[in-house]
């Protein structure tokens, strides 16, 4: 008599990155900002401990391309607060530039090579929008005035 009955063909173990990918949740940052509602989108950066602003920094978790636009954003001076909170629908323009962007490969390269000089401006489909959202956010910025009235410098 068996006691435990025939044994089952085997099967490869499966890799643990596959093991472990199964029991992580999906990225729910790996969408186009275009598919997601207000609502939507701000219940899945509440959930991940992160605000509109910080979509557009570099994270692990983060799409490739919204990485991108972080250093962008960072390279022409953009304050991402600034941004988020009064340039949203340009934020969100400018994520599907990047998404169809044909210039990815220069963009990764000009990044890897140190970003020395202004090269964007020929490149970047955001670099006129970034330009445009930097000088927005240093134009709202208020100016200190002495008690005599006049601008401290």
């Amino acid at each position: 008599m068996l006691r435990f009955g025939p044994a089952a063909p085997t099967t490869p173990v499966p890799r643990l990155a596959d093991l472990i990918a199964r029991w992580m949740p999906e990225n729910r940052l790996g969408k186009s900002l275009a598919e997601y509602s207000d609502d939507e989108l701000d219940n899945v950066l509440a959930c991940a401990g992160k605000t509109r602003a910080d979509l557009f920094a570099v994270f692990k978790g983060n799409e490739k391309h919204r990485q991108m636009l972080a250093l962008m954003i960072e390279h022409f001076g953009v304050d991402r607060d600034y941004a988020a909170r009064n340039c949203w629908d340009a934020l969100r323009y400018a994520e599907q530039a990047c998404i169809q962007c044909t210039k990815t490969k220069r963009c990764r390269s000009w990044f890897a090579w140190g970003s020395r000089n202004d090269a964007p401006r020929v490149f970047c489909p955001n670099a006129a929008l970034l330009d445009e959202i930097a000088r927005a956010a240093s134009n709202s910025r208020p100016s200190f005035e002495s008690a005599s009235g006049q601008r401290d410098e």
